[in-house]
């Protein structure tokens, strides 16, 4: 006869995985993403000194300023700013609407935004990293399996950190999909790189030895 507690004592360790997962992925969205944001801002838009441009700059980093502080007004006026017909500021404006529907684990709601960036401009380019990563995590929190393997395969192809951030997310998935050996690999792969910065290393040795439980 199979131990009744056996699927409830699988389930709190999933649940418990769960909720790991998005307090790091609340860190990694505040501290990495508001870094490159404005430091990508700060390139773009001082290539582009004109009146205009120079008033929407100051005006976008108003508003990223404001999204800790009040997020249902930064939506807003990150709405209006995407629709002002500037190809930098619709990019960023998209890209960070879709931060705050990924914070808010609307994962539906970051989607339609992801989808809109396009990349018009070279100084952009190496944003289309960090958009996959964010489709990576979408469509992970949506379990549409296909489309989280196909931008991790992307995310994994870029290299140097951005690689680690892919075997990360992998690992969670084949975590979740009850695949712990490859799911351990990954993580691994992390505790075993030289560029793992610290944090990346945490997480990956708590979810080790949350695959260990298993063994």
């Amino acid at each position: 006869m199979s131990d009744p507690f056996s699927n409830i004592d699988q389930e709190v360790i999933l649940d418990k995985t769960k909720n790991l997962f998005n307090k790091y992925k609340k860190i990694i969205f505040i501290v990495f993403f508001l870094v490159i944001i404005v430091v990508s801002a700060f390139f773009y838009f001082n290539k582009k000194k004109t009146n205009k441009n120079e008033r929407l700059s100051g005006y976008l980093i108003e508003i990223i300023s404001i999204i800790n502080q009040d997020e249902e007004k930064a939506v807003k006026e990150l709405e209006k700013l995407s629709k002002l017909e500037n190809p930098g500021h619709e990019f960023l404006s998209n890209l960070l609407l879709s931060k705050i529907y990924l914070k808010r684990q609307d994962f539906s709601g970051a989607i339609n935004y992801l989808e809109k960036l396009e990349i018009k401009d070279k100084e952009l380019q190496p944003l289309i990293k960090l958009k996959h990563y964010f489709l990576s995590i979408a469509y992970l929190g949506l379990d549409r399996k296909e489309e989280f393997k196909k931008n991790i395969n992307l995310l994994l192809s870029f290299g140097d950190y951005w690689s680690l951030l892919g075997h990360e997310l992998r690992g969670h998935f084949l975590y979740l999909n009850g695949n712990y050996e490859g799911a351990s690999k990954d993580f691994n792969k992390i505790l075993n790189e030289q560029l793992s910065t610290q944090s990346l290393r945490q997480r990956a040795q708590e979810m080790i030895n949350n695959i260990k439980l298993y063994e």
